[in-house]
């Protein structure tokens, strides 16, 4: 089974399976990515992104999850989890999230905690990986302890999607924070495979996040060169035309969102 495959589980790896909820856009992509942590022998189950309140998406996550112990939130945004209230109140579970404002029933999330859930054999990792929003956070999954236990993929929210690059936000987002998480993505998930909230799962999570390293710098240099000839003071739509001159026009908002979160970063330098 490949992605992408609606309405039902399917198997990634050995610990982790995705139901992809039937909500595509152009910065979804075909839809959310809602992971089910759990060992082939066990009864119970992590949520990691539930998604969006959608009846039918919970009531199929339900139903393969099994019994639902705990509910993680990889950031804020709605299509990842504005469904989460709905599945706490299916299956009892408690939600936990790095910002605790999105918390209920479970504490917030730590930096480098690791997440062991009774009857269930896998550990999630927290690693805090800001940029994206401010409480955005990668789960490394482990088959079992992670002192002796096989890295079997690293669930990346929206730091890093299957295809394409991602936005930043303007409310919270920082692109300074987003090279330094993206950094420390690529030294840690070297031939780890990526688990993404959006698009398909991939082979190394490494060779992504040097990708997105490589695409933020030429998007940095585009302006400084731009700059360079027209001035510091240059128009905003006038950087946009120059640095997306093939751009979708459904797209024209994320080029001008992006741009204006370099010009930011690049003005704090």
């Amino acid at each position: 089974m490949e992605h992408p495959a609606y309405s039902q589980l399917r198997p990634v790896t050995q610990s982790a399976g995705v139901v992809l909820c039937d909500n595509p856009s152009y910065t979804a992509l075909e839809g959310t990515n809602t992971w089910i942590i759990r060992a082939p022998e066990d009864d119970r189950a992590i949520v990691v992104d539930p998604g969006p309140e959608d009846e039918g998406h919970l009531n199929i996550v339900t139903a393969k999850a099994g019994e639902v112990a705990l509910i993680l939130l990889t950031h804020r945004h709605d299509d990842h989890g504005s469904g989460a209230q709905r599945l706490r109140q299916l299956t009892g579970a408690p939600i936990r999230a790095f910002d605790p404002r999105y918390c209920n029933g479970g504490e917030p999330l730590q930096d480098g905690e690791i997440i062991s859930v009774e009857d269930i054999t896998p550990r999630l990792e927290v690693v805090y990986t800001p940029g994206h929003t401010a409480d955005s956070t990668c789960f490394f999954l482990w088959s079992g302890d992670p002192k002796g236990s096989k890295l079997e993929g690293i669930l990346s929210g929206d730091t890093i999607a299957g295809r394409h690059t991602v936005m930043l936000s303007e409310t919270d987002g920082d692109l300074g924070d987003y090279l330094v998480a993206l950094d420390k993505l690529e030294t840690l998930g070297r031939n780890v495979p990526l688990l993404p909230g959006h698009g398909p799962d991939l082979d190394d999570t490494s060779q992504v996040a040097r990708k997105y390293i490589d695409r933020r710098h030429h998007r940095l240099n585009q302006i400084k060169e731009i700059r360079s000839r027209l001035g510091d003071d240059v128009d905003l739509k006038v950087l946009v035309d120059e640095m997306y001159d093939d751009v979708d026009p459904v797209l024209r908002h994320a080029a001008e969102q992006s741009t204006r979160t370099a010009l930011k970063y690049l003005d704090e330098q």
